[in-house]
């Protein structure tokens, strides 16, 4: 994304010089022209007495006839500016030398015209001695010029690259400390006493009714949970595969709770499976599902995750069947960030991938066709370069 908006920029600021390089052209043009018409008088009108307007009117004609043949010298120029070298400064020296002598032979032609002397032709080497040198200045000058601005916006591309570098840099640090953050915080929210309490609290109902085996599962889970949660509090990203293996060991846990009231479905696209995900992305929106959705209904319900690799990006479902809201209610106001209370698993979700991926991240709810709430989660489809500890 970031490359794609400093490739724009960079076009903009192309376009933007082009035009400003037209202006400049012609501000240049009419005021060299103009001065060789000033240097002209000054130096040739003044000193010979030369005030007839035959004189000046050459003057000026002159200075306009070159105007209008150097103008066609732009285009040749700017034709064979990519031109190597040598081709380019014969192409240059040798369009500058026939427009000096064309504007050499029209400009004594048009003195001759004008004043009323003749058999001037014989002069005309020193005629062409002042013409090749004002037409190889106007070639130094504009390329000069040329080069000037090219260095010029090299340096500016330059900038901006380095600035959108140091702007990377910094999103991503931003990033780190606010997954940390983020992780902090949810796992205080996933930890909860209450949590713990219903854990514990099964366990210790499991182990007096003597089903030690399924007591030691829930412990085990419960410490291979808890063991991926703090291995995985420095890791920003690890890969949906194993992002899956921890919400697995969560509602292994819980199914013992709800017994046959809970059904996990998993439809995951194997090619997503590589994909890179916040670390510990999933499991705070699907125990919100199980809180609200299925720990409230009698019959219980079914939680259903989906995940689809797409071209450039990867979307992943979270659908519970009810009874009505699979969210809680400030959760449930969530809507493309338009909420006035966003509880905290979605609002860490979304902040998250705001930070991590800017626009291409989002987090959206909506009702499901299970009947409960439906999460959708769409981040760029990358293939995850930090692995976390497995589980």
């Amino acid at each position: 994304m970031h490359c794609e908006a400093l490739l724009n920029t960079e076009n903009t600021t192309y376009y933007r010089l082009i035009r400003a390089d037209g202006a400049l052209f012609w501000l240049f043009q009419v005021a060299g022209w103009l001065g060789i018409s000033v240097l002209t008088y000054l130096s040739l009108s003044v000193p010979y007495d030369q005030y007839e307007w035959s004189y000046l009117g050459h003057n000026i004609s002159q200075s306009l006839l070159g105007f209008l043949l150097s103008v066609p010298l732009r285009y040749v120029y700017r034709a064979v500016w990519h031109w190597s070298l040598y081709p380019r400064l014969m192409v240059v020296l040798g369009v500058a030398v026939l427009f000096a002598l064309l504007w050499s032979a029209l400009r004594l032609l048009l003195f001759m015209v004008m004043t009323g002397e003749m058999g001037l032709w014989s002069d005309f080497g020193g005629w062409l001695f002042p013409s090749l040198f004002v037409f190889f200045t106007w070639a130094a000058l504009y390329h000069g010029i040329k080069y000037y601005q090219f260095l010029q916006r090299e340096h500016e591309i330059t900038v901006r690259a380095e600035s959108a570098q140091r702007q990377e840099a910094l999103r991503r640090a931003n990033a780190e400390a606010e997954a940390r953050e983020a992780q902090i915080q949810l796992l205080r929210y996933q930890l909860n006493p209450h949590f713990l309490f219903n854990t514990l609290n099964s366990v210790s109902s499991l182990v007096t009714a003597g089903r030690t085996a399924d007591a030691n599962t829930m412990l085990l889970n419960l410490s291979t949970f808890l063991r991926f949660t703090l291995e995985n509090e420095r890791i920003s990203e690890t890969t949906l595969r194993e992002e899956l293996s921890a919400v697995a060991l969560y509602t292994d846990i819980e199914k013992i709770r709800f017994s046959d009231r809970l059904n996990v479905k998993l439809d995951i696209d194997p090619e997503s499976l590589r994909c890179a995900v916040p670390s510990l992305l999933l499991q705070p929106i699907v125990e919100n599902a199980i809180k609200h959705a299925i720990a409230e209904s009698e019959l219980g319900g079914t939680v259903h995750i989906r995940a689809t690799r797409r071209e450039h990006s990867l979307e992943i479902l979270i659908d519970d069947t009810g009874p009505g809201d699979g969210l809680s209610g400030s959760d449930h106001q969530m809507m493309n960030g338009q909420s006035k209370g966003v509880g905290i698993g979605l609002q860490n979700t979304a902040e998250r991938l705001r930070t991590l991926y800017g626009d291409a991240g989002a987090v959206r709810s909506a009702a499901s066709p299970l009947g409960g709430m439906r999460v959708e989660i769409v981040l760029p489809a990358t293939v995850a370069s930090t692995s976390a500890g497995g589980v």
